[in-house]
């Protein structure tokens, strides 16, 4: 293995953890749902309060969200607008449900890291920031991809003073074969088609055995569907598109993105009319920044 980047090391606080909560989800969602790349706090906190949150809970979140460099805040009079940081929104042609399949080469980037214990809040922003760009764990200590991020990777963590407890480089497996044990290994294959058919059952119940959708679950809640939606959004963001040399067969990740497209075919026809009413009812309504349209 060949060393390319260091990143540096800092103390942090054990208790940080950087997953993506319910509700962080549902406030994301809000962006997703009205086509916005800004949005006012009382828009937001209109919406959520759909879902069942409390106007403080959901002003509780969007503080912690800032905090975590997920969204960020600009006061504009007496309003604050929150926007989506950029590596959040790039994950929305995934939960959009495009397919872009990336290349494999002969070679697996990776990171190899070591970092004690008690510093396993450093730990956790590893390997929160690795997953999101593409990374996954093949064993303890060892992250592989398919495209070098380390300069990202480097970029979203602090800088640190004291380097050496990671490095960049590439791994070369050395067959084929070795190369999709690796894949199936890294990227919990496995696991994937065992979380599939419970989670193809209920889409399927969603639109009555897939024949009509939106018409099953009468009087479904919009808190309950957000339920089957947030499982199947942390499905398509754990299980990115892997290379096809490498899979047998059709991807999970490729029937979890089907899925994705049921789920926004299903919140269209449900509650996209009420969402809709419900931004346009706030008073911040003008101060939306809306994304383009296709």
């Amino acid at each position: 293995m060949t060393s390319v980047h260091n990143v540096p090391k800092r103390r942090t606080d054990v208790g940080d953890r950087y997953r993506m909560t319910r509700i962080a989800f549902d406030v994301v969602s809000v962006f997703g749902c009205l086509q916005a790349s800004g949005l006012p706090g009382p828009v937001i906190v209109s919406v959520l309060r759909e879902h069942g949150y409390s106007s403080s809970s959901v002003h509780n979140q969007l503080v912690r969200m800032v905090q975590r460099g997920i969204i960020s805040s600009e006061r504009i009079g007496r309003v604050s607008i929150y926007r989506l940081s950029e590596h959040i929104l790039s994950d929305f042609g995934d939960i959009a449900g495009d397919h872009v399949f990336p290349d494999y080469a002969g070679r697996f980037h990776t990171i190899v890291y070591s970092v004690p214990e008690a510093e396993r809040g450093l730990r956790d922003r590893l390997q929160y920031i690795a997953r999101s760009l593409g990374y996954r764990q093949l064993r303890p200590g060892i992250l592989i991809g398919f495209a070098d991020q380390s300069r990202l990777l480097s970029k979203r963590l602090p800088h640190i003073p004291v380097p050496g407890w990671s490095e960049a480089g590439v791994l070369t497996p050395d067959s084929l074969a070795a190369a999709r044990r690796m894949t199936t290994r890294a990227f919990e294959l496995d696991a994937a088609l065992a979380q599939l058919p419970p989670l193809e059952e209920r889409m399927n119940a969603l639109s009555s055995g897939g024949s009509a959708p939106g018409t099953g679950c009468a009087g479904l809640s919009l808190g309950s569907f957000f339920d089957v939606y947030y499982d199947v959004a942390r499905a398509v963001m754990t299980h990115p598109l892997l290379p096809e040399t490498l899979v047998d067969g059709t991807q999970p990740a490729v029937r979890f993105r089907a899925l994705m497209r049921q789920c926004n075919l299903e919140y269209y026809l449900r509650f996209d009319q009420l969402i809709r009413e419900c931004a346009g009812a706030s008073s911040s309504f003008e101060l939306i920044e809306w994304l383009p349209e296709d």
